[in-house]
């Protein structure tokens, strides 16, 4: 489980996570658990949104 990525998530469902990063809801639920990883350029776009580094929020 990636524990900051959840973190930033909060209150907002998967779904509307996926919404705002223009992928499927599945897609962002296997970011969540480890199971894929987003492209660098969403990579970045998360980290700045987030506040948290790529490294902290995917490794």
């Amino acid at each position: 489980m990636r524990k900051y990525l959840i973190k930033y998530r909060g209150k907002r469902t998967q779904k509307e996570m996926a919404k705002k990063y223009n992928v499927t809801q599945q897609t962002w639920c296997n970011w969540e658990q480890g199971k894929s990883f987003p492209r660098i350029p969403i990579m970045k776009k998360i980290e700045k949104d987030s506040g948290y580094s790529i490294k902290s929020l995917f490794f």
